[in-house]
């Protein structure tokens, strides 16, 4: 029951965050939740024929169909909220691997790379190859962007590296992921841990990558107010 307790409040706290912050989420929500429930009832009114268990099991649809919609419709407006508290943060991009990379990849949210205006790379590892992401304006991270190239191609020649740019004039953080999931594979699932666990190995360690006086464990987008 503990545990119960524990989600519900979690959901009624991340809901008043989201209400808060937009007014209109009332309206999704409203619509995401009675639209299915009415759709019950009006099944269980006027297709069911009067049969009792018909009437009731098309109501009791119709509640869970109305439950899970609100949780779908809560889900598409925090994850939205989320995108645009982190949108020009720096350690952005960290915040979404952490929290939202498929298992099926490797790759780790501390940065492989960052100069002291905080400009990042970070490097992937998925069926389409080794991924680098930079986060920060494009003409700063460059050099930090061919090291990072040119290390990867050392250690794993033959291996396709791919490039995102995260940033005013790149890809905004909603479309991350679904430009990453989209890159076309080209090595074998087997192979995914075996070029991680060799670039992590032999390429050099994020720590002494970092300018004096900076921590990449501590790279994180601010929690939204």
């Amino acid at each position: 029951m503990a545990k119960e307790k524990g989600r519900i409040g979690q959901i009624v706290e991340v809901l008043g965050i989201v209400i808060k912050r937009d007014r209109l989420s009332i309206l999704w929500l409203s619509l995401g939740t009675l639209g299915p429930i009415a759709g019950g009832v009006a099944i269980a009114l006027f297709g069911t024929g009067g049969e009792p268990i018909s009437f009731v099991v098309s109501i009791i649809l119709g509640l869970m169909t109305g439950l899970l919609g609100f949780l779908i419709v809560l889900g598409q407006l925090t994850q939205k909220l989320m995108y645009r508290n982190l949108q020009g943060q720096a350690g952005a991009v960290s915040s979404l691997v952490k929290n939202q990379l498929r298992r099926s990849w490797r790759g780790s949210e501390v940065p492989i790379r960052m100069n002291k205006a905080q400009d990042l790379v970070y490097r992937l590892v998925g069926r389409p190859g080794v991924v680098l992401i930079t986060e920060g304006v494009r003409s700063r991270v460059s050099p930090l962007l061919e090291d990072a190239r040119k290390e990867a191609s050392r250690i794993v020649p033959g291996v396709p590296v791919h490039v995102l740019h995260v940033g005013d004039d790149g890809l905004q953080l909603k479309n991350v992921f679904p430009t990453l999931y989209k890159l076309k594979g080209s090595i074998r699932r087997q192979e995914i841990l075996v070029i991680s666990n060799r670039l992590n190995s032999i390429a050099k360690t994020p720590a002494s990558m970092m300018p004096k006086g900076i921590d990449p464990t501590k790279m994180r987008a601010p929690r939204p107010r």
